[in-house]
């Protein structure tokens, strides 16, 4: 089924700076913590020096994304200063129903389609086009230079990405998935929506580079997407979804 999208995709993204996924990292740190974070903890938890991981967080609160919060202290010294996070996705009531709302849509998009991985994957793909066509337009000099615009999306969709390109074509690992736990519950709709958006960027930048196969929920939280010479219009992307076994013997 061919997908148009007519309206203007809005994707809040704010751009990706310097800090290479290392923010979103230190925003999923936060927002699973049951207490908040100093930037001692934040530190040794993400391998960087206390300064540098104060400064991240620090630009987190200044985007409204983390909020400071000052410890009283039962001896002499300065209070501590630690740190919550605030994304929407964080488990609170208002996020709750955001989460609720896209388990909703991909159980009704998956019960009431036959055919939804290849509908969401279309739908994926026109989304992916249309964000990348709002780009500025600078037309890329080589596939690296594509690769390293579609992981500079991703990290400010918060999918926390990294490329391994020791080996051509490149491997692309998610660190973080918006949609939380719709996705481990239908990868058939969520999983090909973001290839498909992956792969429909690539699309609209010039790339004969494609998704061409996903492995979704590996161990650490993350998914891997091998890169490769893809056709121009894909009906959807192989996607490997390990059963509970598998990641078990894997985390051993």
């Amino acid at each position: 089924m061919a997908v148009k999208v007519t309206d203007p995709v809005f994707d809040g993204t704010t751009g990706r700076g310097g800090h290479g996924g290392r923010r979103t990292h230190i925003i999923r740190l936060l927002r699973d913590a049951r207490e908040p974070l100093t930037a001692d903890q934040v530190a040794k938890r993400v391998d960087l020096p206390t300064s540098v991981a104060r400064g991240h967080l620090e630009a987190l609160v200044d985007a409204g994304m983390a909020v400071r919060d000052v410890q009283s202290r039962t001896t002499p010294g300065r209070p501590k200063t630690a740190y919550r996070g605030v994304l929407p996705n964080q488990t609170h009531e208002r996020a709750h129903g955001f989460r609720l709302l896209a388990e909703i849509l991909a159980a009704s998009v998956a019960s009431s389609n036959p055919d939804s991985a290849e509908w969401m994957y279309q739908v994926g793909a026109e989304w992916g086009r249309c964000l990348m066509s709002r780009a500025p337009h600078i037309e890329p000099e080589d596939e690296a230079e594509v690769v390293e615009k579609l992981v500079d999306k991703l990290d400010a969709l918060w999918f926390a990405p990294e490329l391994f390109d020791e080996e051509d074509p490149p491997t692309l690992c998610l660190f973080n998935c918006p949609f939380g736990d719709s996705t481990r519950r239908y990868p058939e709709v969520v999983c090909q929506l973001h290839a498909g958006m992956i792969n429909g960027a690539l699309e609209e930048m010039g790339s004969d580079y494609r998704m061409v196969h996903l492995e979704a929920h590996l161990p650490g939280h993350k998914c891997e997407g091998r890169l490769g010479p893809g056709a121009t219009r894909m009906t959807k992307v192989p996607l490997s979804v390990p059963t509970r076994a598998e990641k078990s013997d894997k985390e051993k």
